[in-house]
């Protein structure tokens, strides 16, 4: 754990302070007053890339009446993602993990066929 954010202020920090500088208050790493964050448990699965089948887990920080403010990895918590409520969705690990499957086998089919496309094009013989 080499970063945290302040569990007050949601600055992003080292670990190797012991005050927050931007809000002053003092950091507990552990135990039952600790005031940082240093994991995020995602709770919604995002699509923020029109004509993509990419889904990303993120944590949602705050609500606006179009928009979820969220976060996919620590380091954005301070600096959250917008996206659009319409592209939001419940997380759901057995959904992701058959999405992520399929775009691993389809990525490989296609390495597979560059493949023998390849070797077809070794075959050819020059005009002349």
């Amino acid at each position: 754990m080499n970063a945290i954010i302040c569990g007050s202020c949601h600055t992003w920090l080292t670990s190797d302070l012991s005050k927050c500088p931007t809000c002053n208050a003092t950091l507990f790493l552990e135990g039952k007053d600790k005031n940082i964050i240093d994991r995020i448990q995602p709770n919604c699965l995002i699509y923020r890339y029109a004509g993509s089948d990419i889904l990303e887990p993120a944590i949602v920080l705050k609500q606006s009446k179009v928009n979820l403010r969220v976060a996919t990895k620590l380091q954005e918590y301070s600096t959250p993602v917008v996206v659009a409520k319409q592209n939001v969705y419940l997380f759901n690990q057995n959904i992701l993990s058959a999405i992520q499957a399929l775009r691993n086998e389809r990525t490989a089919t296609i390495m597979r066929y560059d493949q023998l496309i390849q070797s077809h094009w070794q075959h050819l013989q020059p005009y002349e």
